[in-house]
């Protein structure tokens, strides 16, 4: 639920789910401690009365394909200790057999994965990809506790829940997920998880494949080169600022927490998106993994797009529909063979 704007007893109010795309509402105070709510716009009415016309645009049967998959999706949940995950679960295909997945980490690492509307995750339900979006320490919404255990600890805590969630998911869907058939799909602080995962040899061989999008790969590199460079330090090694000179010690800590230090490991294929003008997450991190990777003796598949005076979410609406399309695109050729 967003509200949009607020006038005199009046909000224009966004509501959304996982499963069902965004609905606009006018609801007005009654008076009486309660308000009285009028649909204005639902975009799925919209499409469904869009495709029923003379002019119907091509890629309509696709459209009506799409919202059809998502209202039959199923939202479930399952739980690793305090860390859980939500799991969307796509209509059983036509010939049976479990669907490929996608494990899509969100960024921050203080953020979350929330029941909203979210076109990658709707063209992947379209296509028959399972999504578990895991809610790992360090998530908001949880408690201040469970939020805060992660400064430090990055690279470990959050890696570890985001294996197990998947690993959870498996085995409680036997029957409708394909183990076999599993992939990564992160940005920022979820690409740097996506590239933990697909380097880590305990956790590799769930993942055919990764989507990294503005991934964090290099902590002492960033540190220098980036907007936030007290993220470097709260998440490496817990300090709430970061005092120049970094020691040793320090810089070996980020190190060691940083995925490029397991790039030698990866086997799954890689695509890298990233934003040329990014000063959160600058663009040297993304190319600095792509040239680690291509310089291994047997390197794996990996693919780069970079986007021009793009920032860190590549929010422009061509760059950005790009890259959706570009990932979503790499996963369904890696995952539904």
């Amino acid at each position: 639920v967003a509200a949009l704007a607020a006038l005199d007893g009046r909000l224009c109010v966004q509501t959304s789910s996982l499963t069902s795309p965004n609905v606009l509402w006018d609801a007005v105070d009654d008076g009486a401690g309660g308000w009285r709510w009028t649909k204005l716009v639902d975009s799925a009415d919209l499409h469904r009365a869009l495709l029923q016309s003379a002019a119907a645009a091509p890629g309509a049967a696709a459209r009506a394909h799409a919202l059809e998959a998502l209202a039959a999706a199923r939202l479930e949940r399952v739980e690793v200790g305090d860390a859980e995950a939500l799991v969307l679960l796509p209509p059983p295909a036509a010939g049976g057999g479990g669907a490929p997945w996608v494990l899509r980490p969100h960024g921050g690492p203080h953020a979350s994965s929330l029941d909203a509307f979210s076109v990658d995750v709707a063209l992947l339900l379209s296509l028959g990809i399972a999504v578990v979006l895991p809610q790992f320490r360090g998530t908001l919404g949880y408690g201040k506790a469970f939020g805060d255990s992660l400064l430090g600890r990055a690279g470990i805590d959050d890696v570890e829940d985001c294996a197990a969630l998947a690993r959870a998911a498996l085995a409680r869907f036997p029957d409708e997920i394909d183990a076999a058939r599993g992939a990564v799909f992160g940005g920022s602080h979820g690409g740097f998880l996506g590239a933990w995962l697909v380097g880590s040899p305990r956790h590799r061989d769930l993942f055919r494949a990764a989507v990294l999008w503005n991934p964090v790969v290099d902590l002492p590199a960033m540190v220098g080169t980036t907007d936030i460079p007290e993220w470097c330090a709260a998440e490496g090694f817990g300090e709430a600022e970061l005092r120049w000179p970094l020691s040793a010690d320090e810089l070996l800590t980020l190190r060691e927490r940083s995925p490029l230090s397991a790039v030698a490991d990866v086997r799954a294929s890689v695509l890298v998106l990233l934003g040329s003008g990014d000063e959160r997450v600058p663009p040297s991190q993304g190319r600095q993994y792509v040239s680690a990777l291509q310089a291994q003796p047997s390197p794996p598949r990996v693919e780069v797009n970079e986007y021009p005076g793009e920032g860190h979410s590549l929010a422009g609406a061509e760059a950005n529909a790009h890259a959706v399309q570009s990932a979503v695109a790499f996963l369904r050729e890696h995952l539904t063979k």
